[in-house]
């Protein structure tokens, strides 16, 4: 399985479903490339932290476009600041055979998931910060990480 596949499935796949197992999801490869024939064990095997690596280079090179666009911020909305940083997240669930590379957030939800960990600079339209982890990495930890960034004039939002 290529990292052209892994990235198709994760992106275009039926990930958005927590009771997805991995058999629809090797099916699905099949379907997109039948010259391949990916098991759902060889799905898992590749879901650790090589695959996740991956898939956040892949996170930060669409990032990376998005901030060549033009800025959509009004340039004299909150002049006192330098910098306007929003700071949020978003979680999603996997299937369930991905818990031991991203456990889910705990207790009735999903066994298994990720979030997106992203920090905007709203003036100058740039990402200063983005991470793919675990679903139950608390936000509060990138939150010092970006608190570090402190500086006279930087407004931070966060939810």
């Amino acid at each position: 399985m290529t990292g052209t596949l892994l990235l198709a499935l994760v992106t275009f796949g039926a990930w958005s479903e927590a009771k997805t197992t991995l058999a629809p999801l090797a099916a699905k490869v099949t379907q997109w490339c039948p010259q391949v024939d990916v098991s759902p064990e060889a799905i898992q095997q590749r879901m650790n932290k090589k695959a996740m690596a991956f898939l956040q280079d892949m996170i930060q090179q669409t990032l990376a476009k998005l901030q060549a666009l033009d800025p959509v911020c009004d340039e004299g909305l909150l002049p006192a600041f330098t910098k306007v940083y929003i700071a949020d997240s978003t979680g999603f669930a996997l299937p369930e055979e991905l818990h031991t590379t991203f456990p889910g957030a705990g207790g009735s939800a999903a066994q298994a998931g990720a979030k997106m960990q992203a920090v905007w600079d709203s003036k100058s339209s740039l990402f200063g910060h983005c991470a793919l982890t675990p679903w139950n990495v608390p936000d509060q930890r990138s939150v010092d990480q970006v608190v570090a960034w402190a500086q006279k004039g930087i407004l931070f939002l966060f939810d």
